[in-house]
């Protein structure tokens, strides 16, 4: 695959993520106006090498962020493999 479709490839990417994060911003926000609900949560997962630093709001977000983080990893470890074997 040539350089150019490469870059092509990773901005379309950078802008379709972009894209996906305000839509969801837009229906989160038009969410909580009609509910009335204001709860907010939220947590990260930095990982330093192979140590994994969990931050949550509360246990559920924290459990919910380690999930994410575990399928995010996994998701990259297959696409490292299928690239490596091409």
């Amino acid at each position: 695959m040539p350089a150019s479709h490469l870059v092509s490839l990773g901005l379309a990417l950078i802008l379709v993520g972009f894209a996906i994060t305000f839509i969801a911003l837009l229906l989160l926000s038009l969410f909580r106006e009609r509910t009335g609900k204001a709860e907010r949560r939220g947590g990260a997962v930095i990982l330093i090498g192979p140590v994994p630093i969990v931050i949550g709001s509360d246990p559920e977000a924290a459990k919910t962020v380690i999930v994410l983080a575990i399928i995010l990893l996994a998701a990259a470890a297959i696409l490292f493999l299928a690239l490596s074997v091409v």
